[in-house]
């Protein structure tokens, strides 16, 4: 069966967390992690918009990611981590986010807890497939339970070990990244 994901946003502590629903103007977006996972895809551009100059925390978080040690995340300096009950609890209030013409052109990826960051153009030029799509890196990046259902980022793909390894961390998207940061150069890619 196929997995579904919902992103959870929270402050630099962990707290203030909103879980989204992937809608965009009320309208439905798939849920299945390659489903929505594009560069331009509508939802995840706005979301992306609400990391523009303002860390916050981020988990891509799929239905299947129930086991015990999925939410300890490495290098998470957050007080507070969530946990899955959060996110795909039956009392939890998902939200939509609207319309936006935000992209990821001449834009930084920045993690404040590794001190890292990934320049936007350079992904985008060493992702596209041999069909011209590429995948949008923050999903992927932040993911939580990849690899346990139709639809996900499977091993043998070009970065699978790279997925999840910004889970929870302080994230943001920047116009120029910090002067003492380190640039990492990741790329996914699906093999079809």
């Amino acid at each position: 069966m196929g997995q579904y994901f919902r992103p959870i946003l929270g402050d630099a502590f962990g707290l203030n967390c909103k879980v989204f629903d992937r809608s965009v103007d009320g309208e439905y977006t798939f849920a299945k992690l390659l489903e929505h996972s594009w560069w331009k895809n509508s939802f995840v551009n706005a979301f992306s918009e609400f990391l523009y100059n303002e860390p916050s925390r981020v988990a891509w978080v799929g239905d299947y990611a129930d086991e015990p040690d999925d939410f300890d995340f490495p290098n998470c300096s957050a007080f507070y981590v969530p946990y899955y009950g959060e996110v795909w609890g039956d009392s939890v209030s998902a939200v939509g986010v609207s319309s936006t013409d935000f992209t990821l052109d001449d834009k930084f990826l920045v993690n404040y807890d590794t001190k890292e960051y990934i320049d936007l153009n350079e992904y985008k030029a060493n992702s596209i497939d041999k069909h011209g799509w590429c995948i949008h890196p923050l999903p992927l990046i932040t993911a939580v339970g990849n690899d346990r259902g139709g639809g996900d980022f499977h091993e043998g793909n070009t970065g699978f070990e790279n997925v999840g390894i910004w889970a929870w961390q302080l994230i943001s998207i920047e116009d120029k990244p910090p002067d003492d940061f380190s640039k990492i150069d990741i790329r996914f890619i699906e093999i079809r």
